[in-house]
């Protein structure tokens, strides 16, 4: 059926039938069906089903790839060619499939039981959100050489008139003279890496946060929960709860995936993770209020 068709086309444009490269023809529909979806995923930001922001430059270059072979093929279209071959195709026509199949939000309850937790952030003690944001991540002790040591001290430079701890109150939902976090969805990473990193500065504020309940028994205990995020690190296949320990004495009665938002007393505390204690911060819970679940997913920078 497909090379009747594609026949007609070769009659229909006047051109002699052994002309017409119904290959190069399929390729150029592949190339152009692809390209074009994979810039449709991008620009509405439905790519973040699958995939991390930061793989946004390199879904629009395979768009432009794709978009240079489609034109490279048309201009062979007409080329005649003796042997046909279309298996190759398939490369790109299955994950076109693939991509145009309906898809479910993945929850909690579909992942293989892991958790993201205070050992995640264990090597990141005394740094902020924002200098990791940055990419302020070369220090004077760090530089190994004398070029890393002179842009060690030049990355330092603008921080040395603030006083200490000025930047902390560049940090959105934080209310210092209140002492109180307002953690907005869009910010959730950021606090989580904040108050792993720098729970000193924050003990005794009181926190509000959104998230599910998540209070799996095989990671905590009865009156445990954490009110969590799925958090991505690369793509959809190493999605994972993460968010901030909470104790409750009727964590065991809240159901499991329900959205709440939570109110307490931010404090230091211990967690067991892989057989190793770990210090980290826990909320102490006050106040618990049903909350509409937040699409979308959180990213570790």
């Amino acid at each position: 059926m497909f090379w009747s068709f594609c026949f007609l086309i070769g009659e229909g444009c006047n051109m002699p039938a052994k002309a017409f490269n119904p290959q190069i023809f399929l390729e150029f529909l592949c190339y152009c069906v692809f390209g074009g979806l994979i810039f449709y995923l991008v620009s509405s930001e439905k790519y973040l089903t699958y995939v991390t922001p930061r793989l946004k430059p390199y879904l629009y270059f395979t768009s432009i790839v794709m978009g240079v072979w489609a034109l490279t093929a048309l201009g062979r279209l007409f080329r005649p060619q003796h042997k046909l071959r279309s298996a190759h195709c398939f490369v790109l026509v299955i994950p076109i499939v693939l991509l145009l199949l309906p898809h479910a939000p993945v929850s909690a309850s579909n992942l293989s039981g892991n958790y993201i937790g205070g050992s995640a952030f264990s090597n990141r003690s005394g740094q902020s959100a924002l200098s990791m944001q940055n990419d302020l991540s070369i220090t004077i002790e760090d530089a190994s050489s004398p070029e890393d040591k002179v842009q060690a001290e030049i990355i330092q430079e603008p921080l040395a008139g603030l006083p200490a701890g000025a930047y902390v109150s560049e940090l959105p939902g934080l209310d210092m003279g209140n002492k109180r976090i307002t953690v907005a969805h869009e910010d959730f990473s950021m606090w989580l890496t904040e108050m792993y990193t720098n729970i000193e500065k924050y003990q005794g504020y009181t926190v509000v946060m959104t998230g599910f309940v998540f209070n799996d028994p095989e990671f905590l205990k009865e009156d445990e929960f954490v009110p969590a995020r799925l958090m991505m690190s690369c793509c959809v296949g190493d999605l994972a709860p993460a968010g901030i320990l909470c104790k409750y004495d009727q964590a065991d009665q809240l159901q499991a995936e329900s959205w709440v938002t939570v109110e307490g007393t931010l404090t230091l505390g211990q967690h067991e993770y892989d057989g190793v204690l770990s210090d980290e911060p826990q909320i102490r819970v006050t106040k618990i209020t049903p909350a509409e679940a937040v699409e979308g997913y959180i990213y570790p920078y």
